[in-house]
């Protein structure tokens, strides 16, 4: 419940010598602030037990409350002197704490009572520090970010600029190429609704749709093979081998459709179609994966 402090100076103090310390210390808060709600109450001594038949000349008292504090109510057990209010700034403060400044002269022991201050301080406010300091790092990484991606150069590098330019052209050519990939797997399964259905009026339309998109995207991969040869790009071979063997694919597709005419018109026997459409298969499926391969170097 008490502390006994024993002071040892390094020197003799004589009579009408002066000298100056600081003592700091810690309380139990339940001691001494009370709470209900939102509602606090700080019952303290103005001065304390020093030694006995102690006179102090004159005493200031700072109360630092916390930041947010509001409806402050000060209660005196005798007159004091109020200086104005002042502010007291520390870590992640942001309107700072409140201080009351109270001054008395010509203190004794009967001097030694407590006063009380009220307040109001929400709970929530206790997230604000917390808070701070998640946005602050959210607003340093994003920072970094962006001074990352700045280009700061004042003249720009014309390999970096042709790099970046044949990269996005090479995504692009790779884009158009899956969407061939997908005709290619819509064609054959035009052939095999043909082959049950037998109705040749929706099967032509179906080629015709898949034909024109497919012309779409092999004419968007010829117009980037032109710019890439303006860029001098070193993938551009593969990309004039991806679309040779696409006309390749094209070809057996060709191959298929005419076998399969032959089969529904009664020119070719169910036997013969099977065995020449198996040898097909068996290139379709080499140049799909050769095509495969060099999709995933771009």
């Amino acid at each position: 419940d008490s502390v006994e402090v024993d002071l040892r100076p390094r020197f003799p103090l004589f009579g009408g010598w002066k000298t100056h310390y600081v003592l700091g210390y810690y309380v139990p808060t339940y001691e001494y602030l009370y709470s209900l709600g939102d509602q606090y109450v700080l019952k303290m001594r103005f001065v304390d037990h020093v030694f006995d038949d102690s006179v102090v000349e004159k005493a200031t008292v700072r109360i630092v409350l916390p930041e947010g504090v509001k409806d402050l109510r000060l209660k005196t057990p005798y007159g004091v002197t109020r200086l104005p209010d002042s502010r007291h700034y520390t870590y992640l403060d942001t309107i700072g704490r409140p201080v009351l400044v109270l001054q008395k002269s010509n203190l004794v022991e009967q001097h030694i009572q407590d006063f009380e201050i009220r307040y109001t301080y929400k709970r929530v406010l206790m997230l604000q520090e917390p808070l701070l300091v998640v946005v602050a790092l959210y607003l340093l990484f994003l920072l970094v970010v962006i001074y990352v991606r700045l280009d700061f150069t004042i003249t720009k590098d014309p390999a970096h600029e042709s790099k970046l330019q044949v990269s996005g052209l090479l995504e692009k050519v790779a884009q158009h190429q899956d969407k061939r990939v997908g005709l290619y797997g819509q064609y054959d399964a035009a052939l095999g609704k043909y082959k049950t259905s037998k109705d040749p009026v929706g099967y032509q339309a179906a080629l015709k749709k898949i034909n024109g998109e497919h012309k779409t995207h092999t004419q968007a991969i010829t117009d980037l093979v032109a710019k890439l040869k303006q860029e001098g790009a070193e993938a551009l071979e593969t990309v004039n081998e991806l679309q040779r063997l696409d006309r390749s694919l094209k070809d057996q597709f060709q191959q298929q459709m005419a076998l399969l005419d032959k089969l529904m018109t009664g020119k070719m026997s169910r036997a013969q179609y099977v065995e020449a459409e198996s040898v097909i298969q068996k290139k379709k499926e080499e140049l799909a994966e050769k095509m495969a391969n060099l999709s995933a170097t771009l």
